[in-house]
Protein backbone atom coordinates (compact mmCIF):
# COMPACT_ATOMS: atom_id res chain seq x y z
CA UNK A 1 0.00 0.00 0.00
CA UNK A 2 3.12 2.51 0.75
CA UNK A 3 3.90 1.60 -2.71
CA UNK A 4 0.64 3.05 -4.32
CA UNK A 5 0.41 5.99 -2.45
CA UNK A 6 3.97 6.87 -3.79
CA UNK A 7 2.99 6.10 -7.38
CA UNK A 8 -0.22 8.01 -6.90
CA UNK A 9 1.64 11.26 -5.75
CA UNK A 10 3.65 11.84 -8.76
CA UNK A 11 0.73 11.57 -10.90
CA UNK A 12 -1.23 13.59 -8.56
CA UNK A 13 1.33 16.39 -8.15
CA UNK A 14 1.30 16.22 -12.15
CA UNK A 15 -2.24 16.61 -11.98
CA UNK A 16 -2.02 19.32 -9.80
CA UNK A 17 0.94 21.49 -11.81
CA UNK A 18 -1.30 21.03 -14.73
CA UNK A 19 -4.50 22.54 -13.17
CA UNK A 20 -2.82 25.29 -11.48
CA UNK A 21 -1.02 26.11 -14.96
CA UNK A 22 -4.58 26.00 -16.86
CA UNK A 23 -6.33 28.33 -14.09
CA UNK A 24 -2.77 30.71 -14.64
CA UNK A 25 -3.33 30.55 -18.32
CA UNK A 26 -6.87 31.16 -17.67
CA UNK A 27 -6.43 34.05 -15.64
CA UNK A 28 -4.10 35.69 -17.85
CA UNK A 29 -6.13 35.04 -20.95
CA UNK A 30 -9.00 36.74 -18.89
CA UNK A 31 -7.18 39.60 -17.78
CA UNK A 32 -6.20 40.16 -21.21
CA UNK A 33 -9.43 39.78 -22.41
CA UNK A 34 -10.98 42.41 -19.71
CA UNK A 35 -8.10 44.78 -20.62
CA UNK A 36 -9.01 44.51 -24.29
CA UNK A 37 -12.31 44.96 -23.87
CA UNK A 38 -12.09 48.47 -21.70
CA UNK A 39 -9.61 49.33 -24.66
CA UNK A 40 -12.31 48.96 -26.73
CA UNK A 41 -15.19 50.83 -24.61
CA UNK A 42 -12.68 53.61 -23.79
CA UNK A 43 -12.12 53.65 -27.51
CA UNK A 44 -16.23 53.71 -28.84
CA UNK A 45 -17.12 56.20 -25.69
CA UNK A 46 -14.35 58.57 -27.53
CA UNK A 47 -15.82 58.01 -30.57
CA UNK A 48 -19.46 58.44 -29.07
CA UNK A 49 -18.62 61.39 -27.65
CA UNK A 50 -16.75 63.33 -31.15
CA UNK A 51 -19.82 62.61 -33.09
CA UNK A 52 -21.98 64.12 -30.52
CA UNK A 53 -19.61 67.03 -30.05
CA UNK A 54 -19.13 67.64 -34.13
CA UNK A 55 -23.09 67.14 -33.86
CA UNK A 56 -22.88 69.94 -31.26
CA UNK A 57 -21.04 72.39 -33.43
CA UNK A 58 -22.74 72.17 -36.84
CA UNK A 59 -25.66 72.54 -34.40
CA UNK A 60 -24.29 75.65 -32.54
CA UNK A 61 -22.54 76.81 -36.20
CA UNK A 62 -26.64 76.97 -37.89
CA UNK A 63 -27.39 79.31 -34.69
CA UNK A 64 -24.57 81.12 -35.22
CA UNK A 65 -25.32 82.02 -38.53
CA UNK A 66 -28.90 82.72 -37.33
CA UNK A 67 -27.58 85.11 -35.00
CA UNK A 68 -25.24 86.70 -37.24
CA UNK A 69 -28.44 87.91 -39.22
CA UNK A 70 -30.41 88.94 -36.23
CA UNK A 71 -27.32 90.93 -35.14
CA UNK A 72 -27.09 92.71 -38.12
CA UNK A 73 -30.53 93.62 -38.29
CA UNK A 74 -30.32 94.75 -34.94
CA UNK A 75 -27.67 96.74 -35.42
CA UNK A 76 -29.13 98.40 -38.74
CA UNK A 77 -31.95 99.24 -36.58
CA UNK A 78 -30.06 100.69 -33.72
CA UNK A 79 -28.23 103.08 -36.59
CA UNK A 80 -31.75 104.37 -37.62
CA UNK A 81 -32.33 104.94 -34.42
CA UNK A 82 -29.01 107.18 -33.71
CA UNK A 83 -30.51 108.82 -36.67
CA UNK A 84 -33.87 109.39 -35.15
CA UNK A 85 -32.06 110.96 -32.21
CA UNK A 86 -29.47 113.16 -34.00
CA UNK A 87 -32.30 114.58 -36.12
CA UNK A 88 -34.16 115.19 -32.53
CA UNK A 89 -31.13 117.06 -31.29
CA UNK A 90 -30.29 113.89 -28.91
CA UNK A 91 -26.41 113.92 -29.79
CA UNK A 92 -25.00 112.11 -26.71
CA UNK A 93 -27.99 109.66 -26.85
CA UNK A 94 -27.45 109.47 -30.62
CA UNK A 95 -23.51 108.57 -30.35
CA UNK A 96 -24.49 106.37 -27.64
CA UNK A 97 -27.08 104.09 -29.49
CA UNK A 98 -24.57 104.27 -32.65
CA UNK A 99 -22.02 103.19 -30.55
CA UNK A 100 -23.94 99.77 -29.89
CA UNK A 101 -24.50 99.68 -33.90
CA UNK A 102 -21.43 98.96 -34.44
CA UNK A 103 -20.77 97.00 -32.05
CA UNK A 104 -23.17 94.52 -32.96
CA UNK A 105 -22.64 95.40 -36.38
CA UNK A 106 -18.80 94.08 -35.59
CA UNK A 107 -19.45 91.01 -33.80
CA UNK A 108 -22.20 90.31 -36.49
CA UNK A 109 -19.18 90.35 -39.16
CA UNK A 110 -17.21 88.27 -36.79
CA UNK A 111 -19.86 85.89 -36.37
CA UNK A 112 -19.96 85.06 -40.10
CA UNK A 113 -16.33 84.10 -40.51
CA UNK A 114 -14.94 82.58 -37.17
CA UNK A 115 -15.12 79.28 -36.07
CA UNK A 116 -17.70 78.62 -32.97
CA UNK A 117 -14.99 78.88 -30.38
CA UNK A 118 -13.51 81.95 -31.34
CA UNK A 119 -16.66 83.37 -30.95
CA UNK A 120 -17.28 82.33 -27.37
CA UNK A 121 -14.21 84.11 -26.69
CA UNK A 122 -15.56 87.39 -28.90
CA UNK A 123 -18.45 87.40 -27.01
CA UNK A 124 -16.68 87.51 -23.78
CA UNK A 125 -14.81 90.22 -24.71
CA UNK A 126 -17.74 92.25 -26.42
CA UNK A 127 -19.54 92.00 -23.09
CA UNK A 128 -16.66 92.80 -21.33
CA UNK A 129 -15.81 95.78 -23.35
CA UNK A 130 -19.39 97.14 -24.65
CA UNK A 131 -21.16 96.38 -21.20
CA UNK A 132 -23.62 99.49 -22.10
CA UNK A 133 -24.28 98.15 -25.29
CA UNK A 134 -24.99 95.01 -23.89
CA UNK A 135 -27.07 96.46 -21.26
CA UNK A 136 -29.11 98.34 -23.61
CA UNK A 137 -30.08 95.85 -26.11
CA UNK A 138 -31.01 93.67 -23.83
CA UNK A 139 -33.61 96.23 -22.62
CA UNK A 140 -34.36 96.95 -26.09
CA UNK A 141 -34.90 93.55 -26.68
CA UNK A 142 -36.94 93.19 -23.31
CA UNK A 143 -39.49 96.26 -24.64
CA UNK A 144 -39.55 94.74 -28.09
CA UNK A 145 -40.98 91.82 -26.88
CA UNK A 146 -43.42 93.38 -24.84
CA UNK A 147 -45.14 95.49 -27.53
CA UNK A 148 -44.88 92.27 -29.61
CA UNK A 149 -46.63 90.15 -26.94
CA UNK A 150 -49.20 93.10 -26.35
CA UNK A 151 -49.85 93.57 -29.58
CA UNK A 152 -50.53 89.84 -30.11
CA UNK A 153 -52.65 89.57 -27.19
CA UNK A 154 -54.79 92.63 -28.41
CA UNK A 155 -55.18 91.59 -32.29
CA UNK A 156 -56.07 87.74 -30.73
CA UNK A 157 -58.90 89.60 -29.13
CA UNK A 158 -60.16 91.73 -31.91
CA UNK A 159 -59.78 88.25 -33.66
CA UNK A 160 -62.41 86.76 -31.54
CA UNK A 161 -65.05 89.70 -31.51
CA UNK A 162 -64.71 89.56 -35.41
CA UNK A 163 -65.37 85.73 -35.46
CA UNK A 164 -68.42 86.38 -33.06
CA UNK A 165 -67.43 85.56 -29.91
CA UNK A 166 -70.21 86.24 -27.40
CA UNK A 167 -68.98 84.80 -24.18
CA UNK A 168 -69.19 88.23 -23.04
CA UNK A 169 -72.97 88.84 -24.13
CA UNK A 170 -75.71 88.72 -21.28
CA UNK A 171 -73.20 90.28 -19.00
CA UNK A 172 -74.56 93.53 -16.70
CA UNK A 173 -72.49 96.11 -15.00
CA UNK A 174 -71.79 95.29 -11.53
CA UNK A 175 -72.63 98.86 -10.36
CA UNK A 176 -75.16 101.27 -10.91
CA UNK A 177 -74.18 105.06 -12.13
CA UNK A 178 -74.13 106.34 -8.76
CA UNK A 179 -71.43 103.86 -8.25
CA UNK A 180 -73.72 101.62 -5.94
CA UNK A 181 -73.96 97.91 -5.81
CA UNK A 182 -76.66 96.98 -8.69
CA UNK A 183 -79.53 94.62 -7.09
CA UNK A 184 -81.29 91.82 -9.77
CA UNK A 185 -84.41 93.84 -10.58
CA UNK A 186 -83.05 97.28 -9.64
CA UNK A 187 -83.20 99.91 -12.43
CA UNK A 188 -80.09 101.58 -13.38
CA UNK A 189 -80.24 105.72 -12.96
CA UNK A 190 -78.95 106.99 -16.41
Amino acid sequence: MENETRQESPDFQAATDEISSRLQQEKQSAAEALHDARDEITRKAGDYTSEAKETLFKQAEGAQRDISSNLAAFGGALRAASEHLANAQQNKASKFVLDAAGGLESLSGSLKTKPFEEVLDDLRTFGKANSGALISGSVLAGLALGRFLKSSASSAKSDMSAAGDTSDAGTYPQTNSDGDAWQPGSQVND
